[in-house]
């Protein structure tokens, strides 16, 4: 906020970086909630509120001094923290930008809205590249030229969007259309819009990423990376979603049809003796090692790679029972359960009813249904037994197409093992 680009040096090469120098100082126009950064032919691109500049070192002195910038009038903060973010360079030597979209599921109203952008250095021959986003933080290409970005979900429910969608985490290819504001993850894509590689939990702000092909990891550990800051927003919060918080990475696999499908696995996910962890980007360093930029404490992470240490992280991480992670997280485009039935009974009702102890009475809800089949029925087609004081139509309605036999299966055992308060 305060029009700022800093350097930082490690001074004695101890990998703590020492020195905090201010290279840039914005004396007129201040940088306005810059977001992207980058690097092109010794001169460093901004990113802020409206429009993308660059700085230049006049007099190689080490501080920029020149401040000019080269498309200003973008959407920005029309909708709180959407504007234009993420900025990268390919390997066509153009700028690439993402731009938020003016609302937080729809309609769209401006041109340039919910698409990344591609201009040349100087900012012209700006061009739609792709569109479908809602509000893209960042984006990064491979070593190989295949651009990735990902995709934050919408954080307020209303008539028009009864429950919370998955994040998402896109292959972004010259000319499609990645969904928003009309479908959210796998479900609805087609030959329209685009599926992601990837969901990722609803509610997690996902913001920085980047792409590792470097060799201070084992292979298994290439692919995309991604920040994921975790939510403020009030509906989610309100839910009791707590997802994000920790940097997640995506292996990659090709698809057969020049595009990829990716699964995602906690990378980094800890508490300071501070306070808790929020990262919001992820970048590789000159040394292979990936560095994690913290908002809310201000400090960066460095990660090394130690066999050992990374078996016992691993095996002190305490999954959610299969059940439970749908209910909290949603599945295959599928939104979670906890939308609209909370888990937090000292909460207001939610669009439907509170499932503690429906385990107890569920059998005598239906004459000749079990418990588990009453529970079953619900979940795949959930207009069959509406609740007295509900209404029939506004829960979700596609579980039946999208989640797995075996997901149902452990999606009713964990709603049957809500016991009564």
């Amino acid at each position: 906020l305060d029009g700022r680009v800093v350097r930082l040096t490690d001074d004695d090469s101890d990998g703590v970086a020492e020195t905090a120098t201010i290279i840039f100082e914005d004396p007129g126009d201040r940088m306005n909630y810059a977001v992207g950064m980058a690097l092109h032919e010794g001169n460093i691109y901004i990113s802020d509120a409206g429009r993308v500049s660059f700085l230049t070192d006049s007099d190689s002195d080490g501080v920029w001094d020149n401040f000019q910038p080269i498309i200003e009038g973008l959407p920005t903060w029309q909708h709180t923290f959407h504007s234009n973010n993420g900025i990268a360079f390919g390997p066509d030597g153009k700028l690439y930008v993402t731009i938020g979209s003016t609302t937080d599921h729809g309609p769209l109203q401006e041109r340039f809205e919910s698409s990344v952008l591609r201009m040349n250095p100087d900012g012209t021959g700006q061009e739609i590249f792709a569109t479908g986003f809602r509000n893209s933080y960042d984006l990064a290409f491979s070593p190989d030229g295949d651009l990735f970005s990902a995709d934050n979900s919408p954080d307020e429910l209303d008539y028009n969007l009864h429950y919370l969608p998955p994040e998402e985490l896109n292959h972004v290819q010259q000319g499609k259309n990645y969904g928003f504001p009309y479908v959210y993850g796998i479900a609805g894509s087609g030959t329209e819009y685009t599926a992601p590689v990837t969901e990722l939990f609803t509610s997690s702000a996902t913001s920085g990423l980047t792409y590792y092909d470097g060799d201070q990891y084992p292979p298994e550990y290439r692919g995309v990376y991604i920040a994921q800051l975790g939510t403020g927003a009030a509906a989610p919060t309100n839910l009791g979603v707590s997802t994000g918080r920790m940097v997640v990475h995506v292996s990659l696999t090709p698809d057969g049809e020049g595009s990829f499908r990716g699964t995602w696995q906690p990378f980094a996910r800890f508490r300071t003796d501070i306070g808790i962890y929020g990262p919001i980007d992820v970048t590789v360093g000159p040394d292979g090692l990936l560095y994690i930029v913290e908002w809310e404490i201000g400090t960066i992470h460095k990660i090394l790679y130690n066999p050992d240490s990374a078996q016992a992280a691993a095996s002190e991480v305490i999954a959610l029972s299969a059940g439970e992670d749908i209910y909290r997280n949603g599945a295959n485009g599928a939104p979670a359960c906890i939308t609209c039935h909370l888990l937090d009974t000292g909460s207001a009702a939610g669009v439907g009813p509170s499932l503690f102890g429906l385990g107890e009475v569920a059998a005598s809800r239906v004459a000749g249904l079990t418990a588990e089949e009453y529970i079953r029925q619900s979940i795949l087609n959930s207009n069959d037994y509406v609740v007295e004081g509900y209404l029939a139509g506004i829960m979700y309605q596609g579980y039946a197409g999208q989640l797995q036999p075996e997901q149902v299966d452990a999606l009713v055992e964990y709603v049957l093992s809500l016991a009564a308060n």
